[in-house]
């Protein structure tokens, strides 16, 4: 029955503690680095930067036959400049088809392993919560989820870029009907603008 993929409260302490380890992970790169031998030089500061920024996406949902269009948000934190970490979260709420969308929360490491002049090519690894909501809003269900992914920045300006960014979804927990009976593989496209902060 599609109410019995409702997320029970008794699954809600797993899914906080998935979140906190992988928070506890990404904790060392999200604080300064104290035990460096070396540090900056007065007035040039340190390799740290701060993106943020806004995207429109284009996913295929692996439910259904038909596509969502969403909007999304992201931030950035990078450590060194090509080591950082990533935080996002996407609405899939356009092109619904009898109710269907889907959102998620995700978190994880980024890494930049080309960048030429303006351009700088990426890598991505993401955790997260993945919310489902079923046809005809019979059940809405939350899920682990686990994304693969990377793009590509282009600066505009030394503080503006624009992102093209692919992302490959693994939603292993997902129990639905027939062919998605066994987990979701939802796989899409997006383009935005991020800003950096400093």
């Amino acid at each position: 029955m599609i109410l019995q993929n409702r997320v029970r409260m008794s699954e809600l302490p797993v899914i906080r503690k998935y979140l906190m380890f992988g928070g506890l992970l990404l904790l060392p790169l999200l604080m300064p680095a104290s035990g460096k031998a070396q540090v900056a030089a007065a007035g040039v500061g340190g390799n740290q930067s701060l993106f943020v920024g806004g995207f429109g996406s284009y996913f295929q949902p692996d439910y259904g036959y038909y596509n969502l269009y969403g909007v999304g948000g992201f931030a950035e934190y990078n450590l060194a400049p090509k080591l950082g970490a990533d935080a996002e979260v996407r609405f899939l709420r356009f092109h619904q088809l009898s109710d269907i969308h889907e959102d998620t929360y995700m978190v994880g490491p980024k890494y930049a392993f080309y960048h030429h002049h303006k351009i700088t090519a990426y890598g991505k690894g993401l955790i997260g919560i993945g919310e489902f909501n079923f046809p005809q809003n019979a059940a809405h269900g939350g899920y682990i989820a686990y994304a693969l992914g990377g793009g590509v920045d282009y600066r505009l300006q030394h503080r503006w870029s624009i992102r093209a960014d692919y992302e490959y979804q693994i939603w292993p927990s997902f129990v639905g009907e027939g062919p998605r009976a066994n987990g979701l593989s939802p796989d899409g496209l997006s383009i935005g603008i991020n800003y950096r902060i400093f």
